[in-house]
């Protein structure tokens, strides 16, 4: 081993410099060894050489290179994290929102139809729901929609099927009309006939019936209302009468059971004519039980068609 005569450290016998401060070995022969004997004695390193200048003698513009790379990939993952921020923040507010349903815009047909529904037109109803989409209402985010739509559906169905009934009816009047004479001319409601404008209730309701209240205003004006909330008006004139006519005992104020028939003699004949079409013809007279009353006279399934009483 070569023994470096400036800093003292080991080198390889082949070095032609020191590996550690770069002395340059000028007579590889005269160099001492530490392995040639005892009475060889290390010379000691010059006097003015200092720990500072063998660091100093290290090459630097390694550490240089690796320190600037350090850098690079510091920097380059900074910016590379700020433009995904910046890019995040940029994204339109519709990115989050867009996948979202609008429920809302059958709302104003619902409420359209509702209000044809209770104005009892209903085929109008019908023809304004079916404008909403068939294959949205068979998807789970219009269920409320479904329902609605189901719901007004089968009110206007039987406010139908009522219509239908009501016609059946009228025809059912004119064939079956009881024998009744009336004298006097047509009049307003008023000075005999005054009591006879008043608030009747449907006495006792048949299947598919659906009845419930029969105003009847001082100048001629009527209004039926139904259990489904729908409304007929018309107008109605009053003449009186007498005969025979068909009836129920009202002795019950509103009986569960189908109530006894019987023939009274009315004291007047309400004709009214209604505003969607078609005339029904009432006579009224004063039951038993001092309440009034009116009937169609009509006959059905064992009963009478319609009575009211006060």
């Amino acid at each position: 081993m070569k023994i470096c005569p400036r800093c003292g450290e080991e080198n390889s016998d082949r070095s032609l410099f020191c590996e550690h401060c770069g002395y340059e070995f000028a007579n590889e022969e005269t160099l001492p060894k530490r392995n040639q004997g005892a009475n060889l004695q290390e010379p000691n390193p010059s006097p003015n050489y200092t720990v500072s200048q063998k660091k100093s003698s290290l090459p630097k513009w390694p550490f240089i290179i690796a320190g600037v790379a350090v850098l690079a990939v510091i920097a380059g993952v900074g910016f590379a994290m700020a433009g995904r921020s910046n890019n995040e923040a940029n994204l339109p507010a519709t990115t989050v929102s867009s996948s979202k349903v609008d429920t809302s815009k059958y709302d104003e047909i619902i409420a359209e139809a509702k209000e044809l529904t209770i104005n009892g037109e209903y085929k109008k109803s019908n023809l304004k729901l079916s404008r909403i989409s068939a294959s949205d209402l068979g998807k789970s985010e219009f269920s409320a929609i479904a329902d609605e739509v189901d719901d007004l559906t089968d009110k206007n169905e039987e406010g139908l099927k009522q219509e239908e009934d009501k016609e059946a009816t009228q025809k059912a009047q004119e064939k079956d009309r009881p024998a009744v004479t009336t004298s006097g001319n047509t009049s307003g409601f008023s000075g005999d006939y005054a009591k006879w404008a008043n608030t009747y209730y449907f006495y006792y309701s048949q299947t598919s019936q659906r009845q419930t209240a029969l105003t009847i205003g001082a100048n001629g004006s009527v209004t039926q209302k139904n259990v489904n909330g729908t409304q007929y008006f018309g107008k109605a004139t009053i003449t009186n009468a007498s005969g025979d006519v068909l009836s129920y005992e009202t002795n019950e104020q509103y009986p569960s059971d189908m109530p006894d028939t019987k023939l009274i003699n009315p004291n007047v004949q309400i004709t009214v004519k209604w505003d969607g079409g078609g005339t029904q013809i009432y006579y009224g007279y004063v039951s038993y039980s001092s309440r009034l009353a009116l009937t169609d006279g009509v006959a059905k399934n064992a009963g009478v068609n319609e009575v009211w009483i006060s």
